[in-house]
């Protein structure tokens, strides 16, 4: 009928860095991939923060504020957990990038 679905194990063997099939150029392209896609949505959601922002100052809101503030703590673990996975995206770019050829 076929060969089996793979479990997990084997997925997680498939997926992990082998030094005869894998180069480590290759990894840090993929890593730095990956660093730059979470900086990027980081970046966004702050710029953007989820439910948008106020456009005019009715009922006592403020015009610019975000909407998602008035949560309180849940707004502050967005802000905090947003500010930690884009810190350290730029960490693993600066660090993957640390004396590359073309760095100033």
């Amino acid at each position: 009928m076929g060969s089996p679905l793979p479990t997990e194990r084997s997925w997680y063997r498939y997926l992990q860095y082998q030094e005869g099939r894998d180069s480590p150029g290759d990894a840090r392209n993929v890593l730095l991939v990956l660093a730059t896609l979470i900086a990027t949505v980081t970046f966004q959601a702050g710029v953007n923060p989820p439910g948008g922002i106020w456009q005019d100052e009715r009922d006592g809101h403020i015009a610019g504020r975000a909407i998602y503030a008035s949560n309180k703590e849940a707004y502050y673990v967005f802000l905090i957990s947003n500010t930690l996975a884009f810190s350290t995206s730029i960490l693993v770019i600066m660090c993957l990038t640390y004396n590359f050829p073309l760095c100033l």
